[in-house]
């Protein structure tokens, strides 16, 4: 016999075949991706909207739901989707959950409203009772039903946002069209007439509790929450009968934070649990995490080890703790802000991290003392108080030894034992893993990035390479090594580690030198392998980057034959095939999608560039001619201006184009677009010099920007490559401006300058940011061409000081282009071009490549880098593509793919 086990792919789907198996299984058809399981009756019409149904399950309830739902829904032969796995479904019901998609394991997609109203009663009665949690977006069908509903999408059209992003719409009676909004409160257009409506009165007494955070009232909210949502987030509301909740400090699935208030006016954290989210199974929820934490805040309180316990209380079917508020920020968000320049890298104060870490062992040992396990100790569940005291919160995953339980693991924070296991089984808890947890959270004081997904000796190698440059890494190696040990046996206990600590700190370890050549050949070979020209993209990508246009450069197809041109201009002839499936594919896709967006990543702008490389290395004309096709439609007047998203991507995009060809239709293309953003420049209030923000139905409308990908950076780097294009110094003359805004804007500290993103908020204009989309690795590319093509000498002190903050930052940084280590890197070669200080930045950017082997982890048996979620995909900006561009450049020269080079120093003016 063999065993079933809880991650069982075949669980949930032998549930629904067994019932379907009564009722002409022949008549249905199936289809299964990751995350879902489709069934369709065989003469199933497609309709692109209408009123679909929820039903919700925990992992317990799941089999019990799905064959009494299935049961209803082949009575009425109407279509369905489901949860593929109970993972899925643990994701699903999780804390952390998408409001939006939270708790939906079982989808409906009705006929039309008649079949709607049939298949909703039936489904009420046949799963009436059964647990599952209220789903936030929509309407319950009956007062205690398990079958919500809202007005949305089954099979709707996508439509391109100005963002590059596909999202689903909907059509209107009168033709028009709007955006398919799931959102808490947002169950349905204006127009749509609910057909449901004699069935959905909630009971006229119900209990108060919190509201939403700064959103309007909702028409969704569960019983224990409609006084809640009946108040906006300007109103107070009294939660248990004598705290009045002021704001939401945060909300996710489980429920929520709020700062409230109690008769005395004294300020308290209200937390919020709601049935069945979380839900494991063993029949738990986060109601349990709820009493959990209430005893760990009885035990720690006192001690100031957390905060003070005040109540635990029900309202409706939640349950609440009430606790003392302190001041403070995350120990996560206080490394951020307190990282500064300490020898050749970003780190704390060494006496502060000694401190803290001492603070950290004492809580921990008070947490073991009282005979628990925390679980989950993470720097987002440690708060730093104004006078710098450590304080342990979030304790709702703390266990007995012998406590069996489900854990709630951190990725990168989690032991290899736990992550090992499936989160859903129970398994008692270990002071081992809270070890580990101590070497990951010292680890992010060390190194102010976390831990990386590789275990064991790599990370050994990685400790040991930022010792070398990084006296708090230097001090706290020896005990992050020891902590961090695959096996937990190996691991020393709380007064081992600080006798480890009182040692003298030993000489740094030169690591072994990555092979980098290693790391070129098998990410190359990791491209040409994974290539699918069949699929929908061409390479395999998050779930997230499937949202955008597959022929954009971001994560599409021609970013990575960009790279894959750079490797054969390199030599690498095995890429030559590859590159022109890649291209025809891309040729194939384009006209899917007539509307065509400017920008360099999002857009097309960045695809036509590519489509023409891959033309001049293949010797093909019409691939050339396709890329051509496509710069020549671009559009030139645009209500976005950056780079990324806007004209000044465009611009960037003909110009280049214009010295590949000499075709001066393109360059006038490109003048169109820098004219259009001279006109629509406007003075910045704080610096006095050229600001621009985009309008219209974009998610960064209306905001100012200083890096290069959104803002000042990217958009004076088109003017000033337009100017030397053209000689027209009406475009120097504002990027020269652009540059005086930025160097107000500066944030310098010795050596190093930083710069804020330029974001109207509380922190924006305080955050040292070194990337390129945001930060010094992009508008330090702008004033090192700047300096090259007018011998500014202020741009390149500014340049040269921006290069020491991305030197500086390299372990805090993803390897990434975006906004990681591969544009960092290239930015320091292009640094190289200063001749008098060629040999010092040629070696940082081999430095910055050391720091990218050191985080690959092994894939498909070759090294590779990993995204910022720990997942490993072949795209541009947010995978190892990207990584793979600076190492080429690297190894075998050649300028960076897109960007205007000048690659020429001069006498500063």
């Amino acid at each position: 016999m063999v065993a079933m086990t809880f991650e069982d792919n075949a669980l949930l789907a032998d549930c629904a075949a067994a019932v379907l198996a009564r009722h002409e299984p022949r008549q249905w058809r199936h289809a299964v991706d990751e995350r879902w399981h489709y069934v369709l009756p065989a003469d199933h019409q497609r309709r692109d909207q209408g009123w679909k149904l929820h039903v919700p399950a925990t992992p317990l309830s799941a089999c019990l739901v799905l064959s009494r739902a299935v049961e209803v829904l082949a009575r009425h032969r109407c279509a369905f989707k489901f949860a593929a796995t109970l993972r899925q479904l643990h994701e699903l019901v999780g804390p952390n959950a998408d409001r939006n998609a939270a708790g939906k394991f079982l989808t409906v997609y009705p006929n039309d409203d008649a079949h709607a109203r049939a298949v909703a009663e039936d489904l009420h009665e046949a799963t009436l009772g059964l647990p599952g949690q209220w789903i936030l977006t929509d309407r319950r069908f009956r007062p205690h039903s398990q079958v919500f509903y809202r007005y949305g999408g089954f099979t709707p059209p996508m439509v391109l946002t100005d963002d590059g992003e596909y999202r689903s719409v909907l059509r209107a009676p009168d033709g028009t069209v709007i955006p398919d909004q799931r959102g808490v409160g947002r169950v349905a257009p204006s127009w749509a007439v609910d057909p449901f409506v004699h069935a959905t009165a909630e009971p006229s007494t119900v209990a108060s509790t919190a509201p939403a955070a700064r959103t309007a009232p909702s028409v969704s909210a569960p019983p224990s929450a409609s006084a809640a949502t009946a108040a906006t987030a300007a109103s107070a509301v009294l939660i248990g009968g004598r705290f009045t909740v002021r704001t939401a400090i945060r909300q996710n699935n489980r429920g929520g934070v709020y700062l409230a208030e109690d008769p005395a006016g004294t300020r308290v954290v209200l937390k919020r649990f709601r049935e069945h989210t979380g839900a494991t199974v063993d029949g738990g929820d986060s109601r349990t995490r709820a009493r959990a934490e209430a005893r760990m805040l009885s035990l720690l309180g006192p001690q100031g080890a957390a905060p003070e316990f005040i109540d635990i209380f029900t309202s409706g079917t939640d349950i609440f703790v009430a606790q003392q508020w302190i001041d403070g920020v995350p120990l996560r968000r206080f490394v951020a802000r307190e990282l500064r320049p300490s020898g050749t890298a970003l780190a704390l104060d060494l006496d502060l991290v000694v401190d803290l870490t001492e603070q950290l062992l004492r809580l921990l040992a008070k947490v073991h003392a009282a005979g628990y396990v925390l679980g989950d100790l993470t720097p987002n569940n440690v708060l730093v108080t104004q006078q710098r005291r450590l304080v342990l919160i979030d304790l709702e995953s703390a266990l007995r030894p012998d406590d069996i339980a489900p854990r709630l693991l951190t990725p990168g924070y989690a032991a290899p034992e736990e992550e090992g296991r499936a989160r859903m089984i129970a398994v008692a808890p270990d002071r081992a893993t809270d070890l580990y947890g101590l070497g990951a959270t010292l680890f992010h004081l060390a190194s102010g990035a976390h831990p990386p997904a590789s275990k064991g000796a790599r990370v050994r190698e990685m400790v040991r390479s930022m010792a070398l440059r990084n006296p708090v890494a230097a001090r706290l190696a020896p005990v992050i090594t020891e902590l961090l040990a695959p096996e937990p046996a190996r691991r020393p206990g709380i007064e081992d580690v600080r006798a480890i600590l009182a040692r003298p700190v030993p000489a740094p370890e030169v690591p072994a030198q990555p092979d980098i050549a290693e790391l070129i050949d098998g990410m190359l070979d990791d491209v040409v392998t994974t290539a699918d020209p069949a699929g929908a993209s061409m390479w395999r990508n998050s779930e997230t980057a499937s949202r955008y246009d597959p022929c954009s450069v971001h994560v599409g197809a021609p970013g990575v034959m960009l790279v894959l041109c750079q490797a054969a201009r390199a030599g690498y002839s095995e890429v030559l095939d590859t590159i022109d499936t890649a291209a025809r594919w891309t040729m194939r896709k384009l006209p899917d999608e007539p509307r065509v967006l400017p920008g360099l990543m999002f857009g097309r702008a960045g695809t036509a560039v590519s489509l023409y490389e891959a033309g001049v290395v293949l010797g093909a004309e019409d691939v050339s001619a396709a890329g051509l096709d496509l710069a020549r439609i671009l559009p030139t007047q645009w209500h976005v201006p950056d780079v990324f998203h806007g004209v000044a991507g465009a611009g960037l995009a003909l110009v280049r184009l214009w010295r590949h060809t000499g075709d001066d239709d393109l360059l006038a293309r490109a003048r169109r677009c820098a004219d259009g953003l001279l006109g629509s420049a406007t003075q910045d209030s704080a610096t006095g010099g050229p600001q621009w923000t985009a309008t219209g139905n974009f998610l960064l409308a209306g905001t100012r920007h200083w890096g290069f990908a959104h803002g000042t950076a990217g958009i004076a780097t088109f003017l000033l490559d337009i100017a030397e294009a053209t000689g027209d110094d009406r475009y120097l003359d504002v990027a020269r401006a652009a540059a005086e805004s930025l160097g107000r804007v500066a944030i310098l500290d010795g050596e190093a300058a930083f710069w804020p993103s330029g974001e109207d908020d509380e922190h924006a204009d305080t955050v040292r940011l070194t990337g390129f989309c945001s930060g010094a690795t992009g508008v330090g590319t702008f004033l090192l061409r700047l300096h090259q093509l007018t011998g500014d000498r202020a741009a390149r002190d500014l340049a040269e000081r921006a290069a020491t903050a991305v030197h500086h930052a390299n372990w805090t940084s993803p390897p990434l282009w975006c906004h990681g280590l591969a544009t960092d890197g290239d930015f320091l070669l292009d640094c190289a071009g200063l001749a008098d200080l060629a040999t010092t930045h040629r070696d940082r950017a081999a430095d910055t490549a050391r720091v990218i082997a050191a985080r690959a982890v092994r894939r498909r048996g070759r090294l590779l880098t990993p995204d910022d979620t720990g997942d490993v995909v072949a795209s541009f900006a947010n995978g190892y593509v990207g990584a793979l561009s600076f190492l080429l450049r690297l190894h075998h020269g050649g300028a960076r793919p897109l960007l205007p080079d000048y690659a020429r120093d001069v006498v500063s003016a």
